[in-house]
């Protein structure tokens, strides 16, 4: 044991991640030593060592956040960014112990009772089995009589653990799809006790997960009497997290139930405008075919497909009306963490369909404009997980450019389009159903032999351009407020007619993935699009604002909900 000196007191510290101690008898000192962007401050005063956190970082001291300077009077914890530290000043005649990080006790928060002790990546199971809410118990390294809050740490433990250099997320997938609700970001399960808060007050900004910009996400233990979840500052919050991602849920998310439906379609298939399209002609039509209301079911993270929707349809010139594409990492992708590993997941839109006559009733459907890219052969499922909604999905849709195929291409000769002759485009959506068959079934634990039971909805978009191919016209789908689910087979007929004449090897393909399985004909524009000739975006394609005409782009979409919300969308 260190012997105090008043003069030249020392700061001693044990990571508790890993084991590794240091001190330091030089202030002021900053932490963590030799980074460009410390957190906190140490500096010397009469009456000890001094804590200050710098830049509005998130410092939890004792696990409550520092906001001003704090006095070390015994030893204490730290935790910031994703550093756990043990402190003690040689001026309180302690001195840290050797810690065995692979070992950790679990206790009770309130009683100190110990529960057991286990490696740190079996904390958050051993509180399930318990039936405990993280946010009651506490934890520690063997060796150390301070600990932390379960729920507070507990994100960190699949980043450190030292079991491999990459957690199997084959067992962290199993041991986190649990719970009766699904996250629309990250696809693990979660009850609704575990949902964490997020932080209002702004000394409260800052999450040792998400970064200095995030609010604070904690396991609420305070409440008003109206039941909000009161942050450390006292403040009620209204908003929650995904207790996994920690990404913020829209208002009610716990409320009703979802409805994944994934959009898969290769790079430059109209994806964003089919997208953009749908959202329009819902909230258009489903009022008075179905007398169901399509509302915005999250403001704040639909804004991009809403400026999407509003960029296309108050547009003057086709280049007003031009959408950018969906890149791999582009504005439509966050990187958030998921299996104790940062990725790139698709940002989840969300709206809700509910009936006047049954406002309790709601149900939301949730839509992804997923990067054709996620399904091309190569890239890896786990580095890259955005595509696996599609597992969870109550239905898929497959977005099909006939202008991209030669066949189709060589049976519109005469048509006037330029997509039809655009050079250098590479035909890889027979690759890109293969890889989505191959990821789902992977994902799903499915033989090759096998088919899903979600419904599959195969659609041929830009069918102004090719509709003379069918055998005859299309059929109206809708009859006295229903479905008519024999005209919607009829059409589906047509349209696979058409598809087997021109490429049976993806209608073979599509038929191998789902056992229930639909054709449709689709036009988001219901025109010719024309080529820019001049500016920023010369020789790109975009529609023409002043005759936009979409037709047929919701009727995918009605099937898919009848066949999984039949009272919202009943048939004849």
């Amino acid at each position: 044991m260190l012997t105090l000196n008043k003069k030249s007191p020392t700061l001693q510290w044990v990571n508790c991640l890993d084991g590794v101690q240091g001190s330091t008898d030089r202030f002021p000192t900053l932490l963590p030593l030799g980074s460009p962007k410390p957190y906190l401050e140490i500096s010397q005063t009469d009456h000890g060592l001094v804590f200050t956190p710098l830049h509005a970082q998130l410092v939890l001291f004792n696990g409550a956040p520092l906001r001003k300077g704090v006095t070390l009077r015994e030893m204490a914890t730290l935790q910031f960014d994703e550093t756990l530290l043990c402190v003690c000043s040689n001026s309180g005649n302690e001195s840290l112990p050797a810690i065995q990080p692979k070992t950790w006790a679990l206790f009770d928060a309130a009683t100190g009772d110990l529960l057991g002790e286990f490696a740190p990546e079996q904390l958050l199971d051993k509180a399930r089995e318990l039936g405990r809410a993280p946010n009651t118990l506490a934890c520690t390294p063997q060796g150390l009589e301070v600990g932390f809050t379960l729920s507070q740490v507990a994100p960190l433990f699949t980043t450190h653990t030292e079991v491999s250099p990459r957690p199997n997320t084959a067992i962290l997938a199993a041991e986190q799809n649990r719970g009766a609700h699904l996250c629309p970001v990250c696809w693990t399960r979660f009850d609704a006790g575990d949902a964490l808060s997020i932080a209002v007050h702004e000394d409260l900004r800052g999450d040792p997960v998400l970064g200095s910009d995030a609010r604070l996400r904690f396991h609420p233990t305070r409440f008003n009497d109206q039941g909000l979840a009161l942050d450390p500052m006292g403040l009620a919050c209204t908003d929650i997290a995904c207790p996994h991602c920690r990404r913020q849920l829209p208002p009610g998310f716990l409320d009703m139930p979802h409805r994944i439906m994934s959009l898969i379609g290769a790079p430059s298939s109209g994806k964003s405008y089919y997208l953009a399209v749908l959202t329009h002609e819902l909230q258009e039509k489903l009022p008075e075919n179905f007398n169901v209301a399509f509302k915005d079911g999250d403001p704040s993270g639909n804004i991009l497909l809403n400026q999407m929707r509003n960029t296309l349809f108050s547009a003057m010139t086709p280049e007003d009306a031009l959408l950018g594409k969906t890149a791999l990492e582009g504005a439509t992708y966050e990187k958030l963490p998921r299996l104790g590993r940062m990725v790139s997941l698709p940002r989840p839109f969300i709206y809700s369909l509910s009936r006047a006559d049954q406002p309790r009733r709601e149900t939301s459907i949730i839509l992804y404009d997923n990067a054709g890219e996620h399904f091309e052969p190569g890239i890896d499922i786990h580095d890259s997980p955005g595509a696996m909604h599609v597992a969870n999905s109550a239905g898929l849709i497959f977005l099909f450019d006939p202008t991209a195929n030669t066949r189709f291409k060589s049976k519109l000769i005469g048509v006037e389009d330029p997509q039809l002759s655009l050079k250098g485009r590479i035909d890889q959506q027979d690759s890109i159903l293969a890889e989505m068959e191959t990821r789902i079934k992977r994902v799903m634990g499915l033989s090759r032999e096998e088919r899903i039971a979600t419904p599959l909805a195969f659609v041929v978009g830009k069918c102004d351009t090719w509709s003379g191919l069918l055998p005859s016209p299309l059929e109206s789908i809708l009859s006295d407020g229903k479905l008519d689910l024999a005209a919607i087979q009829r059409n589906s007929d047509r349209v696979r007619t058409v598809l087997v004449n021109l490429c049976p090897g993806l209608v073979a393909a599509a038929e191998s993935l789902a056992s229930q399985i639909c054709y449709f004909a689709v036009t988001s524009f219901g025109h010719t699009p024309v080529m820019i000739q001049s500016g920023a975006n010369k020789g790109r394609i975009a529609p023409d604002p002043q005759r936009l005409a979409p037709a047929h782009v919701e009727e995918p979409v009605y099937w898919i909900l009848h066949l999984s919300s039949p009272e919202l969308f009943p048939c004849k």
